[in-house]
């Protein structure tokens, strides 16, 4: 059961910073990316964001490594997290699958500030951030197993983590379209194994994040209106400053345990 409860706007004094040569700059204090120079002379500006979170991204395939790549570019500290080992070691030597030539170039830069680190350490990235991505519908465990499947392992390795964790930590679930069945058990299903309670001790939102192959850069840092799920007005507040900058419109309905 949903109800709605209120609509933000995201806040920029400016959505994009004209180019400059270095590409890196310093705005409200953090150290981020100005534009990113692909194609030659071509270049992309980026959104400026006031705020610097740390996040843990899970999943390394294309949500999961744009999602993390873009929002490190932004001044935000990220660890992108995958159980295989070949996509951890190519992210942390600047290397993407994608033949987005925008995000081929960026990662590189991004990487450069020390924003992005890539791990297999799932236990370790959650305690030493505030907020975790779950991108696990397109993440490197694609063969055998169902997404749902995989988003059920994945919660039971965040719960397990979260037991011993003493501050609020949210989590965000990245999915194209709604799943109710997700949506309905998940909060119940860490709750139990925590003995946390939602929205208190930890939130959730749910976040409709799609990327198209070859310009998911570009679908990233463009992002439509969305209307995304949340537990509890902390939650609201964290995903705020996860999208600020960007020139969208996100509408807050309520997350109700079922």
């Amino acid at each position: 059961m949903l109800e709605q409860v209120s609509q933000y706007t995201a806040e920029s004094t400016s959505p994009l910073l004209a180019y400059n040569q270095s590409n890196e700059t310093d705005i409200y204090g953090l150290t981020k990316i100005a534009a990113v120079g692909y194609d030659k002379n071509k270049s992309q500006c980026l959104p400026i964001s006031r705020y610097s979170l740390k996040i843990n991204v899970i999943g390394l395939g294309t949500t999961g490594t744009v999602s993390g790549i873009g929002l490190a570019a932004l001044g935000h500290k990220v660890i992108a997290v995958d159980h295989d080992q070949r996509w951890v070691n190519a992210l942390n030597q600047g290397r993407v699958s994608s033949t987005d030539l925008k995000l081929k170039a960026l990662v590189k830069q991004v990487r450069r500030l020390n924003n992005l680190v890539a791990s297999n350490d799932l236990h370790h990235a959650i305690l030493s951030s505030d907020l975790t991505m779950l991108c696990i519908g397109n993440s490197s465990i694609r063969k055998s197993t169902v997404n749902s499947e995989n988003m059920v392992s994945a919660v039971k390795q965040i719960s397990a983590t979260l037991r011993s964790k003493r501050d609020f930590h949210l989590i965000v679930i990245c999915q194209p379209t709604a799943n109710a069945d997700i949506q309905n058990s998940i909060g119940t299903d860490i709750e139990q194994s925590t003995g946390k309670t939602l929205g208190k001790d930890f939130g959730l939102c749910f976040v409709p994040l799609v990327l198209k192959e070859h310009q998911e850069l570009s679908d990233f840092y463009t992002l439509p209106n969305m209307t995304i799920t949340a537990s509890d007005t902390r939650s609201e507040s964290l995903v705020d400053k996860l999208f600020n900058g960007f020139n969208n419109k996100i509408k807050y309905v309520r997350y109700i345990k079922m």
